[in-house]
């Protein structure tokens, strides 16, 4: 039987506007984009689904559990809501590129259940250089929890397949975004370099609006969140591996719950007082190593990425 709510083409079946849905990757300006522009009527945008309910929705429920009948059942109301102020609906959240830490191993999975929900959907991809990724995918790790050295996370073991663990090919962009544009038609898929955020970022937003047919706005300002420091987060690490419970570190020595926020606290007194020079020391030292770990290994694909986006990756620093 034939789902009546399924849509086919903007506007048959009583079908609100096609909603935006940004994937991410990771660590690209996801939460600024949250915060600042896709919360932001004047510039045409209403965010129906961020985060928690994305994730609920579509990464959350269980294989053979997920129905996008139901999907589209829950944000009908928000979406038709949004398509009558003539507004477009957003739904945005990095996880639904996958997740860096376990590899990508449903991101396909996710594609697919976005386009069984949303086939006429628009899809913004926002990428990142990969070095400078891995070393924020990293400190992110360790924030939550992680206890892993860098060398460890790097190299994780894999054992006979039994978890999804860190995988370098996940950065390999040209795979997922190639894959979206199948799904959802090339002229329907949006990928921008991160780094074109950071330095243009009206250009960047120009870009957004120009696929959803929206007016040129200025971007918001706002502050940037300062990251910890590698040093800070290195003596973190070792505090992770004995208190702080997470999916990333099930099984701590002796739990404490709460000690999380209690150890972000200490990592900002840390960088406030410890010296200049040794941050920056410790910090170079992380990147030498990635340097190191990354050599050339992207240099093909982000040649191929470059191709598929229509963007010479090259001139943002990309190998």
């Amino acid at each position: 039987m034939t789902d009546p709510d399924r849509p086919t083409h903007p506007g048959e079946t009583g079908w609100p506007v096609r909603p935006l849905v940004h994937i991410g990757y990771h660590k690209t300006g996801t939460t600024w984009l949250q915060k600042n522009v896709f919360i932001d009527e004047e510039i045409g945008f209403s965010l129906v689904a961020g985060p928690l309910p994305v994730r609920f929705w579509f990464v959350g429920i269980n294989s053979f559990g997920f129905d996008p009948s139901r999907v589209r059942l829950r944000f009908r109301r928000s979406m038709k809501e949004a398509g009558e102020r003539g507004l477009v609906p957003v739904f945005s959240h990095e996880r639904l590129s996958g997740s860096p830490y376990a590899g990508g191993h449903d991101s396909k999975a996710t594609a697919d259940r976005l386009a069984a929900a949303f086939p006429d959907a628009r899809i913004l991809v926002t990428i990142r250089e990969q070095r400078s990724m891995i070393l924020s995918v990293y400190k992110q790790y360790l924030r939550w929890g992680g206890a892993a050295s860098f060398w460890q996370f790097l190299n994780a073991v894999s054992g006979e397949g039994r978890v999804p663990v860190f995988r370098y090919d996940f950065f390999e962009y040209q795979h997922l975004i190639g894959y979206y544009k199948s799904l959802f038609g090339a002229e329907n898929v949006l990928a921008q370099p991160y780094e074109l955020l950071r330095t243009r970022p009206a250009e960047f937003l120009g870009n957004i609006t120009g696929l959803l047919g929206l007016p040129d706005a200025e971007p918001p300002s706002s502050r940037s969140n300062i990251s910890p420091s590698a040093l800070s987060l290195a003596l973190k690490r070792r505090a992770n591996r004995f208190l702080v419970r997470d999916a990333l570190n099930p099984a701590p020595l002796f739990e404490r719950p709460g000690i999380n926020k209690t150890l972000h606290k200490a990592c900002r007194r840390f960088d406030e007082v410890a010296p200049a020079d040794l941050l920056k020391k410790h910090e170079a030292r992380w990147r030498d190593f990635v340097d190191q770990e990354v050599g050339d290994r992207y240099v093909e694909s982000n040649a191929i990425t470059s191709e598929l986006i229509g963007v010479n990756l090259k001139d943002f620093g990309y190998s």
